[in-house]
């Protein structure tokens, strides 16, 4: 038996072999698929749920339960910035 690897994309169901083994074209083979999660599609998964027990946490705590008047408290937030 012998081994090829390579990395491609699977598209439809169908993973295309390089061009460069193109003399395998029609043979026998026992495939195993090897999936790298992404470094980018792991941290973007950690930060929406580091978001989400934030926000759970919010409620939890009724962070804004104090606020009386949320106009007044979103104008005089943004007079801070200026």
């Amino acid at each position: 038996m012998e081994a090829l690897e390579f990395k491609g994309k699977i598209e439809k169901g169908i993973i295309r072999l390089p061009s460069e083994y193109k003399d395998y074209d029609q043979e026998q083979v026992q495939v195993i698929v090897l999936i790298k999660k992404s470094v980018e599609n792991e941290n973007s998964i950690n930060k929406k749920e580091k978001l989400r027990l934030a926000f759970q946490k919010m409620t939890d705590i009724n962070m804004f339960s104090k606020i009386d008047n949320p106009v007044t408290w979103q104008k005089k937030l943004r007079n801070e910035w200026e």
